[in-house]
């Protein structure tokens, strides 16, 4: 039994009771004051709560809080690296400098990525899009997991969330290579880069990346980068599809594969790249650094002729997102970086000219930048410009928050997800006829 295996057993202990309590004691009680409308449902499931987790919230003032209680900000300055992290979406509690030192032991001794995985990137075509290559070789791990021959076995439920951290672990100490070996496959010389267990998982990254980082800007902007996008509650497109797949009792690396799909479509996971994108172009079009009043013209033609500005709002937040505010103070400290760069500078503009303008429209809801809008820029900035690639970044960013989460889920107890779907005449029924039109569709459990 690994550290963190014993330092989280009472948490999950304790989560399991009151997963229990919470379903005994209040499961027939309502959720909400309203009801669920025809257009929650045709519009995403907007507004209604659809799944639950305890590693992280997201506030639609404050932004995301690990825990429900640690916001972004502080967990920048206080965990520092993601490491420290998981740690504390795990044991609910940030680790002591013994007990991280032990975790990242724990991780480096797990380091050697299974030989096939290779050969199995090495059969890639160089050229296939980044986020093919990493959700094929995640698939090609499957084998590794230790979950299912344990289940098949007749492994007792209460020791689900152990096979699953396991797994999950080994996963943590072999995705940042799998990324950084197709960064190097496509973008550098192809050469694979061992990591250093000296060095903590962020800086492993970029060393075996080949990006060039003698001021250590970058290494210390992707420790900010992984913390920032580590988790997002249960229920954005790529965390659910993650936590759907998991409830039926598959593997982290299929767990991980859901996830990362989700993310690969361009309403999910693609937003840096075209907030990067539109900041070129803004760039280009008025031959530098633009004016107020060139940004402001240039976001009413935009969104005049049909267009979206993108990196702005978000479904759920309601002011500037946390994670925006991490990064622009993270810009503070590479301040003779960021006052050189027209990408950092453009950006700035736009971030400050924006909410103003898109305020104006009275039906957008949230005029605020959201964390994509600057996060692109950065790593360009930064010495990382290969836009396709970013999607990566976010993937095993967010695989601290997927895997924790699937841990949890396994330690709670949770079963199978599955809401009731309906057809449109259905729905049609209810409005004309009222609720009680579906009675005879639906069954108490």
């Amino acid at each position: 039994m690994g550290l963190i295996e014993t330092k989280a057993a009472p948490a999950m202990e304790a989560a399991r009771e009151r997963y229990q309590r919470v379903l005994r004691d209040y499961g027939d009680y309502p959720l909400t004051k309203s009801p669920v409308l025809v257009k929650n449902l045709m519009r995403g499931n907007r507004g209604v709560p659809g799944g639950m987790t305890d590693t992280s919230f997201v506030h639609p003032y404050k932004g995301v809080q690990f825990n429900g209680d640690l916001a972004c900000d502080e967990a920048v300055e206080r965990a520092e690296i993601p490491e420290a992290i998981f740690w504390y979406m795990m044991v609910e509690q940030l680790p002591s400098p013994d007990d991280l030192q032990a975790f990242k032991s724990d991780l480096n001794a797990r380091l050697e990525v299974p030989g096939y995985a290779w050969d199995v990137l090495d059969a890639l075509p160089v050229q296939t899009h980044p986020m093919t290559q990493l959700q094929t070789v995640t698939n090609a791990l499957e084998g590794e997991a230790k979950f299912r021959d344990a289940y098949l076995d007749g492994a007792p439920s209460g020791e689900y969330w152990k096979l699953m951290l396991d797994d999950g672990l080994n996963q943590i100490a072999w995705q940042h290579q799998v990324a950084a070996a197709i960064y190097r496959r496509m973008f550098d010389d192809g050469k694979r880069a061992e990591p250093n267990p000296a060095d903590d998982w962020s800086e492993q990254f970029v060393k075996m990346s080949g990006v060039k980082d003698p001021s250590g800007h970058l290494t210390a902007y992707m420790r900010v980068y992984f913390i920032s996008h580590a988790d997002h509650e249960a229920t954005n497109a790529s965390a659910n599809a993650g936590a759907i797949v998991n409830s039926t009792l598959a593997t982290v690396p299929s767990t991980l594969s859901a996830t990362y799909n989700a993310l690969s479509g361009p309403r999910h996971g693609m937003a840096n790249q075209e907030s990067l994108m539109l900041i070129e172009r803004v760039l280009e079009q008025y031959g530098g650094v633009p004016t107020e009043a060139q940004v402001t013209e240039y976001i009413d033609n935009l969104l005049d002729s049909g267009g979206v500005l993108p990196g702005f709002g978000h479904a759920q937040l309601r002011d500037t997102d946390i994670r925006f505010v991490v990064l622009t103070n993270y810009l503070a400290t590479i301040a003779e970086v960021a006052e050189k760069n027209d990408i950092i500078r453009c950006m700035r503009l736009i971030a400050d000219v924006a909410p103003g303008v898109l305020s104006k429209r009275p039906k957008i809801a949230n005029p605020h930048q959201n964390i994509d809008f600057g996060s692109g820029a950065v790593l360009s900035a930064l010495g990382l410009p290969q836009r396709n690639f970013y999607t990566v970044l976010f993937c095993i960013s967010r695989m601290w928050g997927v895997i924790a989460q699937a841990v949890r889920a396994r330690g709670e107890g949770k079963p199978i997800m599955r809401p009731i779907s309906l057809t449109t005449a259905m729905v049609e029924e209810a409005a004309t006829g009222g609720p009680e039109a579906l009675d005879p569709y639906f069954q108490d459990e």
